[in-house]
């Protein structure tokens, strides 16, 4: 795959994701996952299997009918394979991309931790959205932690690891609001007044 024809699907799979055109994004997937491609370099890879995480991620949302869904099944599989290739990368040949390498390794790792707690797997998506915070303070990474801390915070019978839930998910999102500006609109509105986390932040 040329870097012309990633950014081809790379734009196409964000306005589809953007206009909710979910057919067209199904018959995107068909025609970039039908055929084998070949990448001239591992970053390239990964970005490839990152779009494909973030395009059945996107129908997982929409089609989501049954505990079980496949789509986000796919969506987990092509983070962890898109992590997986990046770590295959040379950093010696990175030095002057370092930032778009990190950049994009944060972004993988924030959004297969999502997609892990919307597996139910709240405790495994914890490192991966450490790791994302660690390497750039992920603003998206932040408040999507403090989402999973607060759900662990009221799913849990003894009080005091609930309390230790509860104290991260409210210095978490003290550290959202503090770099909100960084969020896009859209993504302001927990943090919000009268948005789920700041009156979560007020109750606890």
């Amino acid at each position: 795959m040329t870097k012309i024809e990633l950014n081809e699907f790379s734009i196409l799979a964000d306005q589809y994701i953007l206009s909710g055109d979910h057919v067209s994004l199904d018959t995107l997937i068909k025609r970039f996952t039908e055929q084998d491609f070949n990448f001239s370099h591992p970053v390239h890879e990964a970005h490839y299997l990152y779009i494909l995480g973030n395009c059945y991620s996107e129908l997982y949302k929409t089609r989501k009918t049954e505990w079980y869904s496949e789509d986000l099944m796919k969506s987990v599989i092509f983070y962890r394979k898109a992590l997986h290739t990046l770590s295959k990368a040379d950093w010696s040949e990175l030095k002057d991309n370092i930032y778009l390498y990190k950049n994009l390794r944060s972004m993988i790792e924030t959004n297969l931790a999502s997609r892990l707690s919307s597996q139910g797997r709240a405790l495994c998506c914890i490192p991966h959205y450490d790791k994302a915070i660690s390497i750039d303070g992920n603003p998206v990474a932040i408040i999507a932690k403090a989402d999973n801390e607060s759900f662990l915070a009221n799913s849990l019978y003894d009080n005091g690891h609930s309390e230790y839930h509860y104290f991260i998910a409210y210095e978490l999102i003290n550290k959202g609001i503090e770099n909100i500006e960084q969020l896009y609109p859209e993504q302001r509105i927990p943090l919000q007044e009268r948005g789920r986390l700041f009156e979560f932040k007020k109750m606890v």
